[in-house]
């Protein structure tokens, strides 16, 4: 194992996925890790106010690059490379392991059941199906 993408949004559910992470890190003493935030400018308030929706944006990814190196990560900092990109979280996610060249994906899961993801699509779901590198589904 030499490189590890965790793909986070900040949420709860990412930091079981941070902590799976973390054990991966330790457990591959060689190994690094891309941490990557993916903004999706596919929302309504985007279209209505696009400026205040960048500046929330830029207030959330420098609040998860903070909390990735100071608190998940602090003592592994220089083994972790914070990302953010925009686009589709899934596809993003997935072109982005392919481009750095990673063993494995971690991403984390909101557990939803079949009819939640049915309407509202799943990250970690898209994910799992695009993806032809391994992906590891952290669940809460």
């Amino acid at each position: 194992m030499n490189k590890i993408l965790f793909a986070t949004d900040g949420s709860e559910y990412s930091e079981h996925a941070a902590k799976m992470t973390k054990e991966f890190l330790e457990a591959w003493p060689k190994a690094t890790a891309i941490v990557l935030y993916v903004t999706v400018k596919e929302n309504y308030a985007y279209d209505l106010v696009p400026n205040v929706v960048d500046r929330y944006e830029e207030t959330i990814t420098r609040q998860i690059e903070n909390d990735v190196k100071n608190r998940l990560f602090s003592s592994l900092k220089d083994r972790i490379q914070f990302m953010h990109r925009t686009g589709h979280a899934s596809i993003t996610i997935c072109n982005v392991a392919e481009e750095e060249q990673v063993d494995l994906i971690i991403v984390g899961s909101h557990g939803r059941g079949f009819i939640d993801r049915a309407f509202l699509g799943s990250v970690a779901q898209g994910v799992m199906h695009r993806s032809s590198i391994p992906v590891l589904i952290v669940k809460k």
